[in-house]
Protein backbone atom coordinates (compact mmCIF):
# COMPACT_ATOMS: atom_id res chain seq x y z
CA UNK A 1 0.00 0.00 0.00
CA UNK A 2 2.75 2.44 0.96
CA UNK A 3 4.68 1.50 -2.16
CA UNK A 4 1.64 2.30 -4.31
CA UNK A 5 1.24 5.74 -2.72
CA UNK A 6 4.97 6.39 -3.12
CA UNK A 7 4.94 5.32 -6.76
CA UNK A 8 1.93 7.55 -7.44
CA UNK A 9 3.64 10.52 -5.83
CA UNK A 10 6.79 9.97 -7.88
CA UNK A 11 4.73 9.67 -11.07
CA UNK A 12 2.88 12.92 -10.34
CA UNK A 13 6.09 14.78 -9.48
CA UNK A 14 7.70 13.57 -12.71
CA UNK A 15 4.66 14.75 -14.67
CA UNK A 16 4.79 18.17 -13.05
CA UNK A 17 8.51 18.43 -13.82
CA UNK A 18 7.71 17.98 -17.50
CA UNK A 19 5.52 21.09 -17.31
CA UNK A 20 7.71 23.19 -15.02
CA UNK A 21 10.60 23.65 -17.46
CA UNK A 22 8.44 25.07 -20.28
CA UNK A 23 6.44 27.13 -17.78
CA UNK A 24 9.60 28.62 -16.30
CA UNK A 25 10.98 29.35 -19.77
CA UNK A 26 7.72 31.05 -20.80
CA UNK A 27 7.48 33.22 -17.69
CA UNK A 28 11.14 34.21 -18.06
CA UNK A 29 10.46 35.16 -21.67
CA UNK A 30 7.45 37.24 -20.58
CA UNK A 31 9.66 39.16 -18.15
CA UNK A 32 12.31 39.76 -20.83
CA UNK A 33 9.64 40.82 -23.33
CA UNK A 34 8.29 43.26 -20.76
CA UNK A 35 11.64 45.00 -20.39
CA UNK A 36 12.25 44.94 -24.16
CA UNK A 37 8.83 46.44 -24.81
CA UNK A 38 9.45 49.14 -22.23
CA UNK A 39 12.80 50.07 -23.78
CA UNK A 40 11.30 50.03 -27.29
CA UNK A 41 8.28 52.03 -26.05
CA UNK A 42 5.72 49.56 -27.38
CA UNK A 43 2.17 50.86 -27.01
CA UNK A 44 -0.09 49.07 -24.56
CA UNK A 45 -2.45 47.91 -27.31
CA UNK A 46 0.42 46.43 -29.34
CA UNK A 47 2.00 44.60 -26.39
CA UNK A 48 0.11 41.32 -26.80
CA UNK A 49 1.24 40.92 -30.42
CA UNK A 50 4.76 41.87 -29.37
CA UNK A 51 4.81 39.18 -26.66
CA UNK A 52 3.25 36.51 -28.86
CA UNK A 53 5.90 37.22 -31.50
CA UNK A 54 8.82 37.44 -29.06
CA UNK A 55 7.90 34.36 -27.01
CA UNK A 56 6.33 32.18 -29.69
CA UNK A 57 8.75 29.27 -29.21
CA UNK A 58 8.30 29.19 -25.43
CA UNK A 59 4.53 29.60 -25.80
CA UNK A 60 4.28 26.61 -28.14
CA UNK A 61 6.55 24.50 -25.92
CA UNK A 62 4.34 25.24 -22.91
CA UNK A 63 1.17 24.57 -24.89
CA UNK A 64 2.41 21.17 -26.08
CA UNK A 65 3.62 20.24 -22.57
CA UNK A 66 0.25 21.17 -21.06
CA UNK A 67 -1.69 19.30 -23.73
CA UNK A 68 0.53 16.24 -23.31
CA UNK A 69 0.10 16.31 -19.53
CA UNK A 70 -3.66 16.61 -19.83
CA UNK A 71 -3.82 13.79 -22.37
CA UNK A 72 -1.82 11.52 -20.04
CA UNK A 73 -4.35 12.29 -17.33
CA UNK A 74 -7.27 11.13 -19.48
CA UNK A 75 -8.55 14.37 -20.98
CA UNK A 76 -9.87 14.45 -24.51
CA UNK A 77 -7.56 16.23 -26.98
CA UNK A 78 -10.02 19.07 -27.64
CA UNK A 79 -10.55 19.72 -23.94
CA UNK A 80 -6.82 19.43 -23.24
CA UNK A 81 -6.06 21.97 -25.97
CA UNK A 82 -8.74 24.37 -24.72
CA UNK A 83 -7.41 24.05 -21.17
CA UNK A 84 -3.85 24.74 -22.31
CA UNK A 85 -4.97 27.77 -24.32
CA UNK A 86 -6.86 29.16 -21.32
CA UNK A 87 -3.81 28.77 -19.09
CA UNK A 88 -1.61 30.54 -21.64
CA UNK A 89 -4.20 33.28 -22.07
CA UNK A 90 -4.15 33.78 -18.29
CA UNK A 91 -0.38 34.20 -18.32
CA UNK A 92 -0.63 36.65 -21.21
CA UNK A 93 -3.48 38.62 -19.64
CA UNK A 94 -1.51 39.00 -16.43
CA UNK A 95 1.55 40.19 -18.35
CA UNK A 96 -0.51 42.61 -20.44
CA UNK A 97 -2.21 44.07 -17.36
CA UNK A 98 1.16 44.49 -15.66
CA UNK A 99 2.67 46.18 -18.71
CA UNK A 100 -0.26 48.59 -19.10
CA UNK A 101 -0.05 49.42 -15.39
CA UNK A 102 3.65 50.16 -15.69
CA UNK A 103 2.97 52.36 -18.72
CA UNK A 104 0.29 54.29 -16.88
CA UNK A 105 2.55 54.93 -13.89
CA UNK A 106 5.40 56.11 -16.12
CA UNK A 107 3.29 58.66 -18.01
CA UNK A 108 3.86 62.27 -17.04
CA UNK A 109 0.98 63.79 -15.12
CA UNK A 110 -1.42 65.88 -17.19
CA UNK A 111 -0.77 69.59 -17.26
CA UNK A 112 -2.82 71.52 -14.78
CA UNK A 113 -5.56 73.60 -16.32
CA UNK A 114 -5.76 77.30 -15.59
CA UNK A 115 -7.98 77.96 -12.60
CA UNK A 116 -11.51 78.82 -13.56
CA UNK A 117 -12.83 82.28 -12.75
CA UNK A 118 -14.86 82.41 -9.60
CA UNK A 119 -18.56 82.34 -10.40
CA UNK A 120 -20.51 85.45 -9.60
CA UNK A 121 -23.05 84.95 -6.92
CA UNK A 122 -26.27 86.90 -7.33
CA UNK A 123 -27.11 89.21 -4.48
CA UNK A 124 -29.52 87.93 -1.93
CA UNK A 125 -32.80 89.80 -1.45
CA UNK A 126 -31.52 91.34 1.78
CA UNK A 127 -28.61 92.92 -0.07
CA UNK A 128 -30.66 94.30 -2.96
CA UNK A 129 -31.85 97.88 -2.68
CA UNK A 130 -35.51 98.27 -1.98
CA UNK A 131 -37.53 99.98 -4.60
CA UNK A 132 -40.39 102.09 -3.43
Amino acid sequence: MIALVGATAIYLIAGQAAINAPRTAFTACLKQADSKATSQKVAGDAYEAFVRNTCSAQLEALRSALVGFNLKNGMARRTATEDANMMIDDYLASSIDHYKFILSTNEPPPKAAAPAAAPTVPATPAQQPKSE
